[in-house]
């Protein structure tokens, strides 16, 4: 099993944190405390790239949503 590693965003929202992971969109979580937030993106993201393995789809390296953005500017 392969290892990777992705930028994490974690913001302050409604008396908790919310965390995504912009490499992986729509993976995102919540917590009460940041710790619990970063805590379950990375079960969050664990989870996405399961099954993007079984489906057979390509994992995402982080920043490849900034580079297709920048492509298309």
């Amino acid at each position: 099993m392969s290892t990777h590693s992705y930028t994490v965003l974690v913001e302050k929202e409604n008396g908790g944190f919310r965390a995504h992971c912009p490499a992986l969109p729509g993976c995102r979580s919540f917590g009460d405390t940041k710790k619990e937030a970063v805590e379950n993106i990375k079960l969050s993201i664990s989870y996405r790239l399961e099954i993007l393995a079984a489906k057979g789809k390509p994992i995402p390296k982080d920043g490849d949503l900034a580079r297709a953005a920048h492509q298309h500017a």
